[in-house]
């Protein structure tokens, strides 16, 4: 082998050498970098503050192990607050915590759902859907209840309407196989007067004393029974 054809084989494996480095160095500066890892922060609380330093949020575990997390306005007061129960279920509060103007939402590890709207601390509307799906909306005045509208267990919707007592005043309910009834009860919630209508559109009145026992009934057949201590004492055709 020549001197000369040694130089010209020595300058070929270089050129080659150093073409495969730079290719290798332009392929490793053209690829982008490889993302970071997510970093997970583990701790049981956070606290919010201001630029004065006063707490305004806070984020953690109450002693009964429920995630809670409270936002509170620039005096401090708490205005939010978002709670899961360690045992299940889950509740919203919207206003401040002595419910002068408030609206608070639940969930029942039962099923439920129940809204709940507070005015000068008296509860002012609630709306509910028990376990079984029955929804109910109730209105109130100063905390006492006045009216119910919702459905019954049987998919029946019903309205009541509230006196003095914790029972009905008025009733009425509309069920799916076509009977229909108005119920009028004395303050205790005993019906006094019981109007009614069947499915086979035949109508009838009841009148019923403060225990109540039936005084009168009007029908389609006979037309009026009345009676004492329950028992029919006259009938009319």
């Amino acid at each position: 082998m020549t001197q000369q054809y040694r130089v010209i084989l020595i300058s070929g494996v270089i050129s080659v050498a150093l073409g495969f480095l730079g290719g290798w160095a332009a392929s490793r500066l053209a690829a982008p970098p490889s993302p970071e890892k997510p970093t997970v922060l583990r701790t049981e609380g956070v606290q919010l503050v201001d630029q004065a330093g006063k707490e305004r949020g806070r984020l953690g575990l109450d002693p009964q192990g429920a995630a809670c997390l409270t936002l509170a306005d620039q005096n401090g007061a708490p205005q939010v607050s978002l709670t899961a129960a360690a045992q299940g279920g889950a509740s919203l509060r919207v206003g401040d915590d002595r419910r002068r103007q408030a609206l608070v939402l639940t969930v029942s590890p039962q099923g439920s759902e129940a809204l709940a709207i507070y005015r000068e601390g008296k509860l002012c509307l609630g709306l509910e859907v028990q376990p079984g799906g029955e929804p109910g909306l109730t209105l109130y005045d100063k905390g006492n209840r006045l009216l119910d509208l919702g459905l019954t267990r049987q998919g029946d919707p019903h309205l009541s309407f509230y006196g003095d007592g914790p029972r009905p005043a008025l009733e009425l309910i509309s069920k799916k196989n076509g009977d229909r009834s108005l119920t009028l009860g004395g303050k205790d919630g005993v019906p006094r007067v019981v109007l009614g209508m069947k499915q086979d559109q035949k109508a009838a009145l009841g009148l019923f004393d403060r225990q109540g026992k039936t005084r009168a009934a009007l029908l389609d057949e006979p037309s009026l029974i009345l009676l004492k201590n329950g028992k029919p004492v006259r009938t009319l055709p």
